[in-house]
């Protein structure tokens, strides 16, 4: 079903508009992308802003100067103004984010009509929090409330809502106050699912065979593995036998053809389309792009 779902993207670039909005100057810009396949993400860098990014569903790795940092479904990462970044080998994978660009406090006295002392906190906040933050998926309902408010502008109070709503989100990183995981259990699920597939790439675990393990209905264990995940079981397992396959290209002079074998894909034309719809090239082209590197 989700493969008939086309890619769908929106940013509002706050600068250069016109109206209630321009006249907070604070929020840069703000975005929605859902990627049903993989799609160019490179290279970028934030100046004098921070941008705040929140992985709705799928997962999504990126590159922060010289690291790489690993994040699911109801996590937030950030990066700060000057670094560099971009997704992981330049293409974000299947997934949807939302995001926002915030000019850095530190750096305007009158950011976000704060008081000074307001101002500060922020400030000292941004500077040390952590990089990857685990909130609920409420913040998601501020994403909303944005976007719709920039889509319409129908109220003289807009540069007022916009501001409380951007608030609003970073109250929601800043208190620490939502580290609400749908099932901690199931999240020790996942991961001791992903050991095994490591472990064992070419095995193939059915819905009913990981719900009985679970001991839940099909449905059920389906509906509590996507929302603490943030994708389905087989999206799950997928991403792994790809996450191997980019090490296996990178460091085995195995063919295309016998890597696929090696992961369980009965066609090396399937392992292709599912490596390049994750990944974003063929395994060909990253086998090459990354020999180069």
């Amino acid at each position: 079903m989700a493969n008939h779902i086309k890619n769908e993207r929106w940013v509002y670039v706050i600068e250069g508009e016109n109206g209630n909005s321009a006249r907070v100057k604070d929020l840069l810009l703000m975005g929605y992308d859902h990627f049903s396949k993989a799609m160019p993400l490179t290279n970028h860098v934030h100046e004098d802003a921070y941008e705040f990014v929140y992985v709705d569903q799928g997962v999504v790795d990126w590159e922060i100067g010289d690291e790489t940092y690993h994040t699911n479904a109801q996590q937030v990462i950030h990066t700060s103004p000057g670094e560099r970044h971009r997704a992981k080998f330049d293409y974000i994978g299947p997934s949807t984010i939302w995001w926002m660009i915030i000019r850095d406090p530190a750096q305007n006295k009158e950011w976000f009509g704060l008081q000074e002392e307001e101002r500060q906190i922020f400030v000292n906040w941004m500077q040390n929090c952590p990089r990857i933050q685990l909130v609920s998926k409420d913040v998601v309902v501020y994403f909303k409330q944005l976007k719709q408010l920039l889509q319409n502008q129908s109220t003289v109070l807009l540069d007022f809502q916009l501001r409380h709503y951007v608030m609003e989100i970073l109250l929601h990183l800043f208190h620490h106050s939502q580290l609400v995981v749908h099932s901690p259990n199931m999240h020790t699920y996942t991961q001791q699912l992903k050991d095994r597939l490591q472990q064992n790439p070419s095995a193939r675990y059915s819905i009913e065979q990981l719900a009985k393990e679970f001991g839940l209905s099909e449905s059920h264990f389906y509906r509590v593995f996507r929302e603490t995940n943030g994708q389905s079981p087989i999206v799950c397992m997928e991403r792994v036998r790809i996450d191997c396959a980019s090490q296996m290209l990178k460091e085995s002079k195995m063919s295309i053809t016998d890597i696929a074998m090696e992961l369980g894909f009965k066609t090396s034309q399937h392992f292709a389309t599912v490596f390049k719809k994750m990944i974003g090239v063929t395994p060909k082209a990253w086998r090459k792009q990354n020999m180069q590197r």
